[in-house]
């Protein structure tokens, strides 16, 4: 067949839109292989063809398509989202935020969208089960996202002032989530010994210290103060770190006992962090060479390839932190049916749990030993309201003792 030398219908794998370059500009056309956008493309082409092979005219702001704009502004956002060189939690969110106003809109001029066509999709969150807050959130996002478009005059300034006037979800009108609750230490200490020895000491050390899962995973020596009876830990990244907030971790003796080791072994490198995946597998493989019983020849010393596919990195992350846990629950559970078949019993199997609640677990036992003040402190909040809002348990048992005592 003669070749028609015309501009290819393409896929954007970024985006996952369908695309066409004319004269090196590129054109969205929508969702891949879609019918509309097949339409748009076959409509460009011939608009560039009866143009004399020339771009055909730009579209003014008040026609720009909403997928356009949605493009637009994502190549703003990854960049101006990145944090210690990262795309933050924040661009995710508003990549996930957008595609809801893309499916239901995304063929439409950004000033054609306004209040009504926000509360659909709204709705459209509701039906699909999502919970108040993700709800709200995600609607304000898109909110933020047109109020970019209005100040970098892809829109007009009423359609943002419009959509500001859309109220958030009040409770009752989606389901709410349920608070992260704290886990028992009875639950934790029957986990440990399932887990890899540098993530149980992981586990522990933010248990003593009460501070949240990317607190542990980011320790380096130069961030400790090692001076006095309790220890400070300053993270050099937080959760807080975007709004100038400082965070201080009061480390005690127990913290310390565990981390001594660690700072002591990462002291020639003071800006490598403590607990790393590399370390938990050079100590399986040690583990392995003690247990062998067969003698080990010199050609297997060293039989690690040269330019592995994959590598440990030098740190945990959240996730993978998180997945240690989660297989040593699933090792203590498969063990437990094991032992409960063996012994004619019915197994006692652990829940599933998770490092975000052991700051729950640190809060509540702080706050029942001293106060919901000590607590706040401890935690590193800087109001008492959030303390006990999210991180303070109810305590029944308190309850029990002063009825006991005054009653």
């Amino acid at each position: 067949m003669p070749k028609t030398n015309l501009p290819s219908y393409r896929l954007h794998k970024p985006s996952g839109q369908a695309i066409v370059v004319l004269k090196g500009k590129t054109f969205y056309l929508g969702e891949y292989k879609s019918k509309a956008s097949r339409e748009k493309y076959n409509d460009l082409i011939a608009d560039y063809l009866a143009n004399d092979k020339k771009l055909p005219p730009l579209r003014s702001a008040d026609t720009l398509t909403i997928q356009a704009a949605v493009i637009k502004f994502l190549e703003h956002a990854e960049k101006f989202y990145v944090k210690n060189g990262k795309r933050t939690a924040t661009f995710t969110n508003y990549r996930e935020s957008l595609s809801h106003i893309i499916r239901w809109y995304g063929h439409k001029a950004v000033s054609d969208f306004g209040p009504v066509a926000l509360q659909f999709v709204r709705d459209k969150l509701i039906d699909a089960g999502y919970v108040r807050k993700t709800i709200n959130d995600r609607v304000s996002c898109i909110v933020c996202f047109f109020q970019w478009l209005a100040a970098n005059e892809h829109c007009r300034v009423d359609i943002y002032n419009m959509l500001k006037a859309v109220p958030r979800l009040k409770k009752g009108q989606a389901p709410d989530n349920p608070k992260v609750p704290p886990v028992p230490e009875a639950i934790v200490n029957a986990t440990l010994p399932y887990l890899p020895p540098i993530i149980a000491d992981m586990v522990r050390v933010q248990l003593f210290i009460g501070g949240r899962p990317q607190d542990v995973c980011n320790m380096r020596v130069m961030d400790f103060e090692q001076t006095g009876k309790v220890w400070t830990y300053r993270p050099f990244t937080h959760k807080n770190a975007h709004r100038d907030q400082t965070l201080i971790k009061a480390v005690g003796p127990q913290a310390q006992e565990i981390l001594r080791p660690y700072l002591e072994r990462k002291e020639a490198t003071p800006e490598a962090f403590l607990f790393s995946p590399a370390d938990t597998l050079q100590m399986k493989r040690e583990e392995r060479r003690t247990k062998r019983k067969t003698k080990i020849q010199p050609s297997q010393l060293n039989r690690r390839k040269t330019n592995p596919q994959w590598t440990p990195k030098g740190y945990y992350t959240h996730g993978s932190y998180s997945q240690a846990v989660e297989r040593a629950i699933v090792k203590y559970n498969t063990a437990e049916k094991i032992a409960a078949e063996k012994e004619g019993r019915k197994p006692v199997e652990l829940p599933h749990w998770t490092p975000n609640q052991l700051r729950h677990t640190a809060g509540t036992k702080t706050a029942a030993l001293f106060t919901v003040e000590a607590a706040k402190e401890y935690l590193g909040h800087s109001r008492t309201s959030t303390t006990e809002q999210y991180y303070v348990a109810p305590l029944p048992e308190l309850a029990v003792k002063v009825a006991l005592e005054i009653g």
